[in-house]
């Protein structure tokens, strides 16, 4: 039984996310305490549990100390089932989050699997949609995995009620990562989008970015489109596109927020970016270590800014294997990350 201090680095949800995928995947059990210490409200919130019970779904595990609020679990993993799946998170809780966690172990199941995933699919504190389908999948199939992302319906905070639909097939092998240079920027490119409000508002976001990004001589190609959602809301969301890698930052929308904050939060993130020799983004970085730990080889890259959440995943990361993670550089700065099997 591997014991778990939920207060751990930074303290959220991603200890127990990883915590769950690695117990499945390595077939160890593990007891978690101190949940989400680091949170206004510890403890498991829905969205946390949703996590918890369609991983035991996915491995037939048993389990004790699954509800709202419980700030301690214990998970004992069984066998890892391909099928057709369907989760309902029930609020705007991230279905980003709940398909990052189940993620790993469907891909190693024997066979192929369908999931569709309903809750929020542009929430605060967690990767879009967009970001999913345009930065982590991409990366995702350069290591070797096949997958297919789809959005039926967009789900924004407060409300969500978004769905998407996944397709996951069996991979025998995931493979290194090395990106030390990112090369020449060979294009930006964009969307902005809105959900259930007048175009004009995409429209002002595009105009923001624009006029950001002339400051530093770059002229972005954006998209403007409506998205089909439950509730009303916006995005913008922005690509660098490099000779040996690409970067991905977002802003989202919320009562009261202008959409020029929006788009500005994306063109500030993209712009930190390129004042670095970061070859992946840091919200990547952190995503990205997981998979890679179960490559054979050796991997390596470069982040712009070494986060809270990267130092935190590595901690549990080497708590359920022998995977020897480096992370080089001090903690909010440019850092080289190496990631070596045991």
């Amino acid at each position: 039984m591997i014991k778990i201090d939920g207060s751990l680095g930074e303290g959220g949800g991603q200890i127990l996310r990883t915590a769950l995928t690695l117990s499945a995947v390595e077939n160890k059990p593990f007891e978690m305490f101190n949940i989400r210490a680091g949170r206004k409200k510890p403890g498991l919130a829905p969205q946390h549990l949703q996590c918890v019970q369609a991983m035991a779904r996915i491995c037939d595990a048993k389990i004790s100390g699954a509800e709202i609020g419980s700030s301690s679990l214990k998970f004992y993993p069984g066998e890892i089932k391909d099928g057709d799946y369907c989760f309902e998170i029930g609020t705007a809780g991230s279905v980003s989050l709940v398909l990052q966690t189940i993620f790993l172990p469907l891909s190693l199941a024997k066979g192929p699997s369908s999931v569709t995933i309903r809750g929020g699919t542009h929430v605060p504190f967690s990767p879009c949609f967009h970001y999913l389908k345009e930065q982590w999948l991409f990366y995702l199939k350069k290591i070797g995995f096949d997958t297919g992302l789809e959005m039926v319906r967009a789900g924004f905070y407060p409300k969500g009620g978004g769905e998407i639909k996944v397709s996951i097939k069996h991979i025998k092998k995931v493979y290194p990562l090395v990106l030390l240079e990112r090369g020449r920027l060979r294009k930006v490119r964009g969307i902005s989008a809105v959900g259930n409000l007048d175009l004009s508002i995409a429209e002002r976001q595009k105009k923001q970015v624009m006029e950001c990004m002339s400051e530093i001589n770059i002229s972005p190609e954006i998209e403007v489109i409506t998205m089909p959602a439950f509730a009303r809301g916006t995005m913008l969301l922005l690509m660098c596109e490099f000779e040996n890698s690409q970067c991905c930052y977002f802003g989202l929308g919320a009562i009261g927020k202008r959409a020029e904050k929006v788009a500005d939060e994306a063109s500030e993130g993209l712009r930190h970016f390129l004042e670095t020799k970061g070859v992946i983004d840091e919200h990547l970085a952190d995503q990205i270590i997981l998979p890679l730990s179960l490559a054979t080889d050796t991997s390596r890259f470069t982040t712009p800014k070494i986060t809270q959440h990267l130092l935190t995943n590595t901690e549990v990361i080497k708590l359920f294997s022998n995977t020897k993670i480096q992370i080089k550089g001090n903690p909010g700065g440019e850092g080289d990350v190496i990631i070596s099997s045991g």
